[in-house]
């Protein structure tokens, strides 16, 4: 069997905070849990339909207590994705055994990132932790971030036609295709990724491939169209519009998104959508080689077809799960290191195309004149860097 053997079924309830798989170092280092009603905190459903604790900041009983507060929260949030109200939880702990024992927060937890580590691994579990990818996105965040920059690129665009071309923008055929066309391969390519994070890679082709045909399109329609002006609109009022999309991409529910892409969770009762489920969340959400997760995939058969019985879902738990639990280990940092360095090789045609266009007629007076090339030097430096660790890097996983 892949990783071990078997691991136990995973009921689908499993609460998002997991449960306490080891002891903290002393006594005074683990803070007590109260329920909601007794440390004088309330839950609310914020507007994306989250669940988030109502509590204000403690008030610490030394500044660096609260240092240490800031540094412990922004750790668990950026390193290691908890649940929704897990850090005010944890805090509020952490501040009764503050003011209980007398003692500073450092004196009691050590140090913020090393408590955060070991809140995540006890606090954090496995079904919150597979419905994302090696970013610790879900497929609705990875979309709706998509939306966001594609509405954040219209106001800009929107608000620099204001500045250099007056209130009034002129509208044309072409324009007014192509504008429609480009935003819809890039809400295309959004919907790839997620599908990718979502372990259906045959869809993220399908939706790529549907972006690279509407991209051909807007070619042949660009080109086809009539010129002229059509209607002329006011700039803020695109750069109102384009903003819609930013708001809808920050204001609307993730897990509501993601079903979009994850499909129905009754189809994977079935065992080929299972295996089919497991080998994709290994490729799309880990980053693992065909080759491998196919073999894992292939185990697993192996393994059902050997004791007939409970199906894949019921022995395994959820595919996403098992996948998480088949990825984690030391290959993970390599599969993310290497995605990130594909995604930013992918990126060196538009610098190159952005820096030409600065070097052929550079303004001396204008920022980006100057800004663009240096910073497209440091990144290429971050680049070279990278590549030439990748040897060392590479392997299997």
């Amino acid at each position: 069997m892949p990783a071990g053997g078997p691991h136990r079924p995973v009921d689908d309830d499993e609460g998002e905070h997991g449960t306490v798989t080891r002891k903290q170092h002393t006594k005074e280092r683990e803070p007590a849990r109260r329920p909601a009603e007794e440390d004088g905190t309330a839950q609310r459903t914020d507007p994306r339909g989250r669940t988030a604790r109502e509590t204000s900041e403690p008030a610490w009983p030394r500044p660096e207590d609260g240092q240490w507060a800031a540094g412990f929260r922004l750790r668990l949030l950026l390193r290691h994705d908890p649940p929704d109200g897990l850090d005010d939880q944890v805090l509020a702990e952490v501040h009764e055994a503050v003011t209980d024992s007398g003692r500073s927060a450092h004196e009691l937890f050590g140090d913020p990132g090393d408590f955060a580590a070991q809140i995540a691994a006890e606090r954090i579990g496995d079904a919150h932790r597979g419905r994302r990818d090696m970013e610790g996105l879900t497929p609705g965040q990875v979309f709706l971030g998509a939306l966001t920059v594609l509405g954040a690129l219209g106001v800009f665009f929107a608000l620099r036609g204001w500045f250099t071309g007056g209130l009034w923008l002129t509208v044309e055929w072409p324009g007014l295709v192509g504008v429609g066309l480009i935003g819809c391969a890039a809400l295309l390519v959004g919907a790839a990724f997620a599908l990718r994070t979502a372990g259906r890679p045959r869809g993220m082709w399908t939706a790529l491939g549907g972006a690279v045909a509407t991209v051909a399109l807007t070619g042949l329609a660009v080109s086809a169209l009539p010129d002229g002006p059509l209607f002329r609109v006011p700039a803020p009022a695109v750069a109102v519009l384009a903003a819609l999309a930013v708001v809808a991409g920050w204001r609307l529910p993730e897990e509501p998104v993601s079903r979009w892409f994850t499909g129905r969770e009754a189809a994977q009762e079935d065992d080929e959508v299972w295996l089919r489920r497991l080998e994709g969340t290994l490729r799309g959400a880990h980053g693992m080689d065909r080759a491998r997760a196919r073999a894992h995939a292939d185990e697993v058969r192996a393994h059902l077809a050997a004791a007939p019985g409970a199906g894949a879902r019921a022995q395994f738990g959820p595919a996403p799960v098992y996948a998480l639990r088949l990825a984690d280990g030391p290959g993970a940092a390599r599969r993310s290191a290497r995605r990130k360095l594909r995604a930013d090789l992918l990126c060196v045609p538009l610098v190159a195309v952005a820096l030409w266009d600065v070097l052929d007629d550079p303004d001396p007076g204008s920022p980006t004149t100057w800004l663009l090339p240096a910073a497209a030097l440091l990144w290429a430096w971050s680049l070279w860097t990278r590549l030439r660790r990748e040897p060392r890097r590479s392997g299997r996983g």
